[in-house]
């Protein structure tokens, strides 16, 4: 569909007038969080292939029927300590200082899932998307051992990277592209072994058999370079979401740009009313890092984009003529992509009448209005009732002076310039902000809220709402 002209020069303006946020090294404390959660990412991963290796080991003694629904089910005790473990760790080490880069915005929410679907993605990569037993005592060798061999490798990915995380932030990384050559840890050695074993286990059984997944056109003689092409993918892409890296992983298999590595997500949302949380229907919908996706919403307000990437940054921008043009917190896509993405529409009438509450003239040529919500654990906008986490402060990075903000709004959903923190509305708003990027932070005891980019344009009000905006973990 063609763009708005009104889409088209906003979308220019950003290229010139965006910069990266400024960063800086972090504490010892900041440094620990991310760490921390990388290790607990990666024995969830341990975690979760030992319960595969589990399943797969039920099934070639006649245990275990359904492989599928075996390797599908809950994560097992093991696992689920380790899930356990990676929230509290979050909270004890990410919460009163939590770092700005090297691990995702939502900490760890985002590891989890990533750990999850990448865990068991691996598993299909080799069984294939309906795995079941080889049948023969051959062929259930190769795959028991190239599913062990492969677990062992991704493991030894996750140290390395992890250790060279750590040496980069000891040596005063001050952004997340000091962290990109992790991604790429020279691991010949284990990578030969791991073709040897596999080689060996499988010679003499047809690929398309025992590993009817991504090798399965592979010859016993090449199924395990194959293997450990999809393990390298699989780590390199789980390690980028781990910390939040803005890498392309499709040259870490086999070395050819090939989108061999490509794991594409899908981001859905609403659009709803900010004054009488109706659905907008018929608004236009258009990515701003692709200008080509765009869409209109449908009678519920609902919207939708395919073939986005895991790891891409996505801010939507939304156009109706009854609506002050608008343009959501951008997110960055998690392994199970974005669902709930919402935008809190406000008329034209409603914006002029918070501004004059604030005796404010937006400078629509110059600056954005920015505001997000701090919200209770599970809340959202879809949820009745207030949903604010009140008692929290709000800052952003880069820092701005006092008369932009934050103005926090009361419990009548009203900006009240004389609060030092959220209320049950959760709202926060800086006013008159020079268009660049910035990063809200909340902060309430220990808690983990998740963190948030606004990429401010001049003209547009940026609004990260719930689930995704400060939401509390």
């Amino acid at each position: 569909m063609k763009k708005t002209i009104v889409g088209i020069a906003a979308f220019i303006a950003a290229s010139a007038l965006l910069a990266g946020t400024a960063t800086a090294q972090l504490g010892k404390d900041e440094q620990k969080c991310v760490t921390t959660l990388h290790k607990d990412g990666y024995k969830l991963a341990a975690a979760l292939s030992r319960q595969s290796i589990a399943c797969l080991e039920g099934a070639h003694e006649g245990g275990i029927i359904d492989l599928p629904a075996c390797l599908a089910a809950d994560p097992d005790e093991d696992a689920a300590a380790a899930v356990t473990r990676t929230e509290e760790d979050a909270r004890q080490r990410c919460g009163e200082t939590p770092a700005t880069f090297g691990v995702p915005a939502a900490f760890d929410d985002t590891i989890l899932e990533a750990g999850i679907v990448h865990g068991r993605g691996l598993v299909t990569d080799i069984l294939g998307s309906a795995p079941a037993a080889a049948g023969t005592a051959a062929g259930n060798a190769c795959q028991a051992t190239t599913l062990a061999k492969a677990g062992k490798f991704a493991a030894t990915y996750g140290k390395a990277f992890s250790k060279c995380v750590r040496t980069a932030l000891k040596e005063g990384a001050t952004d997340d592209s000091a962290l990109t050559a992790c991604l790429a840890p020279d691991l010949t050695k284990a990578q030969d072994k791991l073709v040897t074993l596999v080689g060996k286990a499988c010679t003499g059984v047809s690929p398309a058999v025992a590993l009817p997944g991504d090798c399965s056109a592979e010859t016993d003689a090449s199924v395990g370079a194959c293997v450990a092409g999809r393990v390298r993918c699989r780590a390199c892409r789980q390690a980028a979401t781990f910390a939040a890296i803005d890498s392309d992983c499709d040259l870490v298999d086999d070395a050819i740009d090939n989108d061999s590595c490509s794991f594409p997500v899908t981001l859905s949302g609403n659009a709803i009313d900010f004054s009488s949380g109706t659905r907008v229907a018929g608004a236009t919908v258009w990515v701003l890092e692709r200008p080509s996706m765009t869409t209109v919403t449908d009678v519920d307000g609902y919207f939708e984009f395919s073939g986005l990437e895991e790891g891409e940054e996505v801010s939507l921008v939304l156009e109706d003529p009854a609506y002050h043009p608008i343009q959501n917190g951008t997110v960055r896509l998690g392994a199970n992509g974005a669902e709930r993405v919402t935008f809190q529409a406000v008329i034209w009438s409603v914006y002029d009448a918070l501004a004059s509450i604030l005796g404010l003239v937006p400078d629509e040529l110059n600056s954005c209005q920015m505001v997000t919500t701090v919200t209770r654990v599970g809340k959202s906008i879809y949820d009745p009732g207030a949903h604010g986490e009140d008692n929290a402060t709000v800052k952003i990075d880069p820092p701005v002076t006092e008369d932009h903000g934050p103005i926090y709004f009361a419990d009548n959903v009203i900006p009240a310039p004389g609060l030092s923190r959220t209320s049950t509305d959760g709202g926060v708003l800086y006013v008159q902000m020079a268009p660049g990027e910035y990063v809200w932070i909340a902060h309430k005891g220990d808690f983990v809220f998740t963190r948030v980019k606004s990429k401010c344009r001049a003209g547009l009000l940026v609004n990260a709402s719930p689930p995704w905006g400060l939401q509390k973990h």
